[in-house]
């Protein structure tokens, strides 16, 4: 991938993605993280957020007492985020391609963030990347939407209509390329009524695929979730619909 490429597609939607959707899977985020990672790293430990989007989980851990740092690709996500979280270190970097140096107890990517990455290869890249920044005994949790979920819940249209902004979104799932996609167009008013469109697909990657990828950048005892708000974790099965994915840096 040529060094100059950045993922800034959510630039354009920023600001409508923190009114509407930033702390829409905080409450999942945060189940995921207590049960699963949080218990098992040090109460000041040190966390490394990538694709952070706007900031409101780095927030929240924040609150806790940990020590996070903010990744993501979008300039205009991080400008929400150091509103929202302010204080925090927020990097300017793409997941495929950022390095840091081995200090975080552990790493996170939650809210399907991981998805948007189109190719196994730069998933993989993604996995050595957040490898090389954990210290030794670190551990990355991380979540996917799964063949299931796109099939279940991608399809159709929705709106949001506010006195100064209209914004009307459409998500679609091709089975044969495994590829979502969320579009929206955005009417803003500002001096004169402005159009904005957006298109961000994503990539649908099976439980097998995501194993090698982790094996080959080095993580073991990989260990995998589905989460209801009503029964909690539970193992991964056929039907579920969003994956966690939990692994280890010897």
């Amino acid at each position: 991938m040529p060094s100059h490429r950045r993922y800034s597609d959510y630039d354009n939607l920023a600001w409508v993605y923190n009114r509407h959707w930033g702390d829409r899977f905080l409450p999942t985020s945060l189940a995921a993280l207590e049960n699963l990672a949080l218990c098992r790293v040090p109460g000041n430990a040190s966390i490394l957020d990538v694709c952070c989007g706007t900031g409101q989980l780095a927030q929240a851990l924040t609150k806790r007492g940990y020590r996070v740092t903010g990744l993501d690709g979008s300039r205009e996500m991080l400008k929400f985020a150091r509103q929202n979280a302010p204080g925090l270190q927020f990097i300017l970097s793409d997941a495929r391609t950022f390095t840091l140096p081995s200090g975080f107890h552990l790493a996170v990517s939650m809210f399907d963030s991981l998805n948007h990455v189109l190719a196994l290869r730069e998933l993989a890249a993604v996995f050595s990347n957040a490898h090389a920044a954990l210290l030794d005994g670190g551990l990355f949790l991380f979540d996917l939407i799964t063949e299931k979920g796109y099939q279940a819940n991608w399809e159709g249209f929705s709106g949001i209509v506010e006195a100064d902004y209209v914004c009307i979104t459409k998500n679609s799932y091709s089975q044969a390329e495994r590829i979502a996609k969320f579009e929206a167009t955005i009417f803003r008013l500002e001096d004169h009524w402005q159009r904005s469109d957006v298109v961000l697909p994503e990539k649908c990657y099976s439980e097998a695929e995501v194993r090698s990828a982790l094996e080959a950048s080095g993580f073991v005892n990989i260990v995998t979730y589905e989460y209801n708000g009503e029964s909690g974790f539970k193992k991964l099965t056929k039907d579920s619909e969003r994956a966690f994915f939990l692994c280890l840096k010897p």
